[in-house]
């Protein structure tokens, strides 16, 4: 992991704290649209690839777009904080000499809104949006993309994330999978997802590489 110089980061639950607001979004709309819905739900079924969720909950694909068109203007209205330390992490990776890049599901528009909120704009080297790759999380398209805009090899990179799709997409690029306990995931799904290790948060990630240089 020390030699490793380039680091990759999801966005949702893992670098920012919005999975609780994710779940209350979520809540809000199923309920309006009298489906099942609990926390149980949620964890067993939450994937990046929110298609993925609706299609393992059983909904009609006849109502993705208006899930999605609720999902803006209930999630969108404000931005969730950071996960503590995160901040912290990416300043001490960068001047240790290391490459950032953020992989995510989440779309530009919104990604913009939110670095730029979150003080992140121009932290990252290159960013992969969710809407701009031909496949989703866990195909490794978003990764294998980040490792070509950077023009290293997967292998070179680890990729820091909250979710199992995350931890096979890292692995079926061949990348280096470690998972943070900040999203909707479980230690034993991240692992079974094909994590290497799997820490409380970003911060604790960091925290041994800095007795290492």
């Amino acid at each position: 992991m020390a030699e490793r110089r380039v680091w990759a980061f999801d966005w949702d639950g893992t670098l920012i704290d919005s999975i609780g607001r994710t779940k209350a979004t979520y809540r809000e709309i199923f309920r309006e649209l009298d489906l099942p819905f609990d926390d149980a739900l949620f964890h067993k079924h939450y994937a990046p690839d929110w298609r993925r969720m609706y299609q393992s909950l059983g909904i009609p694909e006849t109502l993705w777009p208006q899930i999605d068109r609720r999902w803006v203007e209930i999630f969108e209205t404000e931005v969730s904080a950071l996960v503590p330390g995160a901040a912290e992490a990416l300043e001490w990776l960068r001047a240790d000499g290391r490459r950032v890049a953020l992989v995510t599901a989440g779309h530009r528009e919104r990604l913009e809104l939110e670095l730029r909120a979150t003080g992140l704009s121009g932290v990252f080297e290159t960013m992969v949006y969710g809407n701009e790759v031909p496949h989703q999380k866990p195909d490794p398209a978003p990764l294998l993309m980040a490792s070509r805009y950077l023009r290293v090899a997967p292998a070179d990179m680890v990729l820091v994330a909250d979710a199992a799709d995350d931890m096979l997409m890292a692995k079926r690029a061949g990348a280096l999978p470690l998972g943070v306990l900040t999203g909707a995931a479980q230690a034993r799904s991240l692992k079974a997802g094909g994590a290497r290790w799997v820490a409380r948060d970003v911060a604790a990630v960091v925290t041994p590489l800095r007795g290492v240089q």
